[in-house]
């Protein structure tokens, strides 16, 4: 079977982060599109947890279904969160179509995400996602717009940890 490149991108990034959780291979598929160029064709927006693409979740659940990922689920506070973990037979593909032009890409969005719970990420994202909308339609760039438009859309998060975040992305040039 050949794979579309969104799916080989998805495999491959749980090969090297197993176990992430849907939400956070949605946003490291969105900054595989976004920050790293990568075109896998999925059209992303704002959502309640961050950039989001519906074709995500149907390739996620299309692997699943193929048999190349197992969704494991489990209670997580006050909602029911899945575990995603490339099976053996994801790993047999995942070595007859290597990625070989995206590996780079891969690699760092896989070194960013690690460790980073899906809050990091819906923050990470959205900032991301806030700053090439700015951009995009020269609305104004620079941290003080970002930030207050991240912190309405996100009042959940402090104005502290949003311009944290903006520096962090600011400095490895992921905005």
């Amino acid at each position: 079977m050949s794979l579309s490149i969104r799916k080989s991108a998805i495999l491959n990034l749980l090969q090297q982060n197993p176990k992430l959780g849907k939400t956070a291979v949605m946003k490291a598929v969105f900054m595989l599109q976004q920050v790293k160029g990568i075109k896998l064709g999925y059209d992303f927006s704002i959502y309640t947890y961050g950039p989001y693409a519906s074709d995500v979740m149907a390739d996620i659940d299309d692997l699943v279904e193929e048999g190349f990922i197992s969704s494991t689920m489990y209670p997580y506070n006050n909602y029911i969160g899945y575990r995603l973990e490339v099976t053996k037979s994801g790993e047999t593909e995942i070595s007859v179509q290597p990625m070989d032009d995206e590996s780079q890409a891969l690699k760092d969005i896989s070194d960013f995400i690690r460790g980073k719970s899906a809050k990091d990420l819906e923050l990470y994202s959205t900032i991301i996602y806030i700053a090439n909308l700015y951009t995009k339609n020269a609305w104004g760039v620079g941290e003080k717009p970002i930030v207050e438009k991240v912190k309405e859309i996100k009042p959940h998060f402090s104005t502290g940890d949003i311009q944290g975040a903006y520096q962090r992305l600011k400095a490895i040039k992921y905005i």
